[in-house]
C-alpha cells in the first residue's frame, strides 16, 4: 500500500515477518492478566501492530501501557511497529480537526517515547489506517507483511 501520509521513524531497513498485536487497550489487559501471551522470545523478529479504540486513551496512558510491555521485555522483540491512525473522536465527542490532530500527535509522541526507552532502534510507522478507524485496511494479523523503510512502503502478503 502506498504511504504518502504515513509518519516514518528510523526507516532505514526492510522487515518481512509475521505480525502480532492489535488494540492496545486489549493487549494491555491481556498482559496484565498474563493471558494469551506467549514467552517474549516467541515474538522475536515479528512486526508489532498497535492501534487504539474509540475509548481514546490519553497519550500518557498510551505511554504507560507501552512502558509496561517494555518492562516485560516485550517491545524489544519487534524490529518494526505499525501504529494505526489514532481514533480521535467518537459518537459522543467530535472535537475540531485541530484538536484531533493534536491528540494524534500526542499519541505518536507517547509511542516514540516508549520506544526510545525500551527499543530505540525500532522502526515505526504511524498513521496506518487499520483497527478502530475509517477508512480501514484489513491487515493480516499473524500473517506476513513487509515494512520497507527506504522505499516507504508497506506490503501485506495474503
Amino acid at each position: 500500500m502506498p504511504s504518502p501520509g504515513f509518519h516514518w521513524h528510523r526507516a532505514d531497513r526492510v522487515v518481512t515477518a509475521p505480525t502480532w498485536g492489535g488494540n492496545l487497550e486489549i493487549l494491555h489487559g491481556n498482559l496484565a492478566a498474563h493471558r494469551w501471551i506467549k514467552p517474549n522470545a516467541d515474538y522475536a523478529g515479528m512486526i508489532l501492530l498497535l492501534e487504539t479504540s474509540e475509548e481514546m486513551p490519553p497519550a500518557e496512558e498510551v505511554f504507560r501501557m507501552l512502558r509496561n510491555a517494555g518492562e516485560r521485555g516485550l517491545l524489544e522483540q519487534f524490529p518494526a511497529v505499525l501504529v494505526g491512525t489514532a481514533k480521535a473522536s467518537n459518537i459522543e465527542h467530535r472535537p475540531p480537526q485541530e484538536e484531533r490532530a493534536r491528540f494524534r500527535d500526542e499519541q505518536r509522541e507517547a509511542v516514540l517515547r516508549a520506544l526510545a526507552d525500551y527499543h530505540p532502534s525500532a522502526m515505526a510507522v504511524f498513521g496506518v489506517d487499520f483497527g478502530h478507524t475509517a477508512p480501514q485496511w484489513i491487515l493480516p494479523y499473524g500473517g506476513r507483511m513487509t515494512v520497507d523503510g527506504p522505499g516507504r512502503r508497506i506490503i501485506a502478503h495474503f
